[in-house]
């Protein structure tokens, strides 16, 4: 008996539940929409999206929220058209019961500006996709420059790690260059020390720092890992006492060892 009274308890809140859910999903149906609201979460990071800038993107593809019906108002393809606009990393849409769409926008995240041999310019981002600049707002990352040649269609769909996995084991310098801009961005110290990157005839990366008027002869990417431990400390137990202007290039490029030119 006792067993028969607690499934009628659970069947009786299940349809409570059901009617509930019903009723609310049937006033959601009714509302009507009255504001949109665009949130870029990382506004204080980037400023390469704005609401305006949303708000243009909707008037371009003819869309219009308000006065119109929640029942009419297609999430997933908000989300698809807001998505598909190049500065978008992700976004999310979604409705409240007051009757507001809400737009939340996470922006790109450069990490390396590149000046290419046709002075073509783009920024890549933190996932290794190429960003075009915007006329809007100038991010300030790593500058890339000298000899790099952008053999690709400068898309925001292009991705340059999916050159390298293309090139039957050959060296791709824009890869290389997105690898080490995301090691030194990810790096506190390197972050504010390194400033930009130069790519010699020879394709040898060379490093030019904010502190000190030495340049860096890196290499190419293999060994990144130990040859900035390298460089570390050279400037933890070299450049102190020597002098920080002392060099006029450190080279790194050969494994395991530091080479510093004097300056004449």
């Amino acid at each position: 008996m006792k067993k028969v009274k607690h499934i009628i308890l659970w069947l009786l809140v299940a349809m409570y539940l059901a009617a509930t859910v019903s009723f609310v999903a049937d006033r959601q149906q009714r509302i009507v929409c009255n504001q949109v609201e665009v949130r870029i979460v990382d506004s204080l990071q980037n400023g390469f999206i704005s609401e305006k800038s949303i708000q243009a993107l909707f008037q371009r593809k003819g869309i219009a929220l308000i006065g119109k019906n929640y029942k009419d108002i297609n999430l997933e393809s908000l989300e698809t058209v807001v998505n598909n606009y190049p500065p978008v990393d992700k976004a999310e849409v979604f409705k409240t019961v007051s009757g507001k769409v809400v737009i939340e926008v996470k922006q790109r995240n450069p990490i390396l500006r590149v000046i290419d041999l046709n002075n073509e310019s783009y920024y890549v981002d933190d996932k290794g996709y190429i960003m075009k600049l915007s006329g809007n707002y100038t991010s300030h990352v790593i500058i890339a420059n000298g000899y790099i040649r952008s053999n690709f269609q400068h898309t925001n769909k292009t991705n340059v790690l999916q050159f390298q996995q293309k090139s039957s084991g050959k060296r791709v310098i824009m890869a290389e260059l997105f690898k080490l801009a995301q090691f030194i961005t990810n790096n506190k110290f390197w972050n504010a020390q390194i400033q930009q990157i130069f790519v010699n005839a020879n394709g040898d990366f060379e490093l030019v720092p904010r502190v000190g008027s030495h340049v860096i002869v890196f290499g190419d990417f293999t060994d990144c890992k130990s040859k900035f431990e390298n460089l570390m400390s050279l400037y933890k137990n070299g450049l102190p006492a020597t002098g920080w202007n002392k060099y006029e290039t450190i080279n790194l490029k050969y494994k395991g060892q530091v080479i510093c030119t004097k300056r004449e």
